[in-house]
């Protein structure tokens, strides 16, 4: 769980409850190993471009002050889910490492989120 307090008390706006031992929302999001022979491919093609967005990848990393180590869940592909109160899947944004976050899908991510009907007590107690 290292690295989990500091994203909740840095970027999270709330309390975070994380219990995915048997990484669902991995297989949700496609459970893709980042490095396949279709990304070695293109950075053999294209070495430059490669190197650029290495590049510009750190650079956000190290403005966010974020550090990364490439290992464990570091070498799966993640996303985002937008997950409503009542369980529904509302948006899933599927990861392109190295890329960030296009401001369309960040548009639909609020979107999504803001759909979001605050349920009852009696609502939460019966899920």
């Amino acid at each position: 769980m290292l690295g989990v307090a500091e994203f909740e008390e840095q970027y999270f706006c709330g309390p975070l409850y994380l219990s995915d031992e048997d990484r669902t929302l991995y297989q949700h999001l496609g459970n893709q190993p980042i490095f396949t022979l279709g990304t070695l491919a293109r950075a053999l093609l294209n070495p430059f471009k490669a190197r650029r967005e290495m590049k510009e990848m750190g650079e956000r990393m190290k403005a966010r002050k974020i550090e990364g180590n490439m290992v464990g869940d570091g070498q799966v592909k993640g996303g985002v889910l937008c997950i409503a109160p009542s369980g529904e899947i509302k948006h899933t944004f599927y990861e392109d490492p190295g890329k960030g976050i296009p401001q369309e899908a960040q548009a639909a991510i609020v979107e999504a989120v803001r759909s979001f009907q605050q349920a009852s007590p009696k609502q939460l107690a019966a899920n």
